[in-house]
């Protein structure tokens, strides 16, 4: 619960994305959360982007602007007079551009305005990195450690306006005792078939290509391994190109998108997460861990944090197919170790990496900006 009544509060997202991934669900799982404990949560956005469809289903409030670039001031001066109009309190950013136009935004109108940072993609030092994430926004909320240091140490960012928050999962949906009947079945599988999983957007740095180089080169001598990929996004055409030139076919599932995706993560032997680049803390691990599933990550970003190698679950070079192929491997022929990893994986998970904690967080930052 909050340390002050919120009931008057009232905070305006920004999203300038056109697109549905883990930072949008990221957002309306938040403004969702925040409306259950009182506050009053808005979204300003482009007019065609999935998260307004989503956002007016959920019953927000939800006004467009056309976000054309990051100094399009018509938007700005918009923005500022939206602000004024609703009474606003606070504005949250997400994306670069509307960061820019929030915080402008939210400069003209006398308020605050935080900023997050969900992605590891390196800034460079100079001023436009120092105005985006430190001069602007009163508060930058980045999605770990790895991704707040980067702020400070390279973008040159006060230290007291930069805080971590990674993302956490729904133990009320996350949980070892998530139904899975007749699951299996319907996807193909045999009760005795072992089941590699993935649950990302299918985007290139995802590293679903260098995921579906380690199966090949462990299924010819694994009969019972099967792949199975949830998710959707724009590489399944290539996806399903490199599917049929392994001759996998009847061995690899492509899901699409799904809402059962605790129920997926059950049934998978280990649930990996092998990007590229660009990784915060994930959302998927977290999920998978209090699922009670082994997981395997790269290095990329900011995984490290979530997942530490041989202690949580199993970690790997970016880009490594053997080095993924033998930690692959490994979940399968040492059984107990595996075991004994998902269950320290689960109790760090419980403690660190839950929705609940991550709402606290966000919103101790929120009340101290507006006290």
């Amino acid at each position: 619960m909050s340390a002050q009544p919120v009931s008057n509060r009232r905070i305006l997202h920004t999203e300038w994305s056109l697109g549905w991934g883990g930072q949008e669900i990221r957002i309306l799982r938040e403004m969702e959360a925040f409306r259950d404990r009182g506050w009053h949560m808005q979204l300003v956005c482009r007019e065609a982007s999935t998260i307004s469809k989503r956002a007016q289903e959920a019953g927000f409030q939800v006004s467009h602007l056309p976000f054309k670039s990051a100094v399009h001031l018509p938007t700005v001066f918009q923005l500022a007079r939206l602000i004024r109009r609703e009474k606003i309190d606070l504005v949250h950013s997400h994306s670069s551009v509307d960061g820019w136009v929030g915080g402008m935004g939210a400069k003209l109108a006398g308020v605050p305005m935080v900023r997050s940072r969900h992605l590891s993609s390196p800034v460079r030092p100079g001023l436009n990195s120092k105005l985006l994430y430190d001069l602007l926004p009163e508060a930058v909320i980045s999605s770990g450690h790895h991704i707040r240091d980067h702020l400070i140490q390279v973008g040159g960012c006060h230290p007291a306006r930069q805080y971590s928050v990674p993302a956490g999962a729904d133990t009320s949906v996350f949980h070892p005792e998530v139904s899975i009947d007749g699951l299996r079945a319907s996807l193909g599988f045999a009760e005795d078939d072992q089941v590699i999983g993935i649950v990302a957007v299918l985007r290139s740095w995802k590293g679903h290509d260098v995921l579906l180089e380690s199966f090949t080169s462990l299924a010819k001598d694994m009969p019972k391994l099967r792949l199975l990929i949830v998710g959707a996004g724009p590489r399944r055409p290539a996806l399903e190109k490199q599917i049929k030139d392994t001759g996998l076919e009847t061995r690899v599932v492509l899901t699409g998108h799904r809402t059962d995706v605790a129920s997926l993560m059950r049934i998978m032997d280990v649930c990996v997460l092998p990007s590229l680049k660009n990784e915060a803390t994930s959302q998927v691990l977290p999920q998978a861990m209090l699922v009670g599933t082994p997981v395997i990550s790269s290095s990329a970003g900011g995984l490290t944090e979530v997942v530490e190698d041989g202690v949580r679950g199993r970690v790997v070079p970016p880009g490594d197919a053997v080095a993924l192929a033998g930690a692959l491997r490994a979940v399968f022929t040492e059984p107990e170790a595996t075991k004994k990893m998902a269950v320290e994986a689960r109790a760090h998970a419980l403690r660190e990496l839950t929705f609940e904690t991550q709402i606290d967080r966000t919103e101790a930052v929120y009340i101290k900006l507006l006290s």
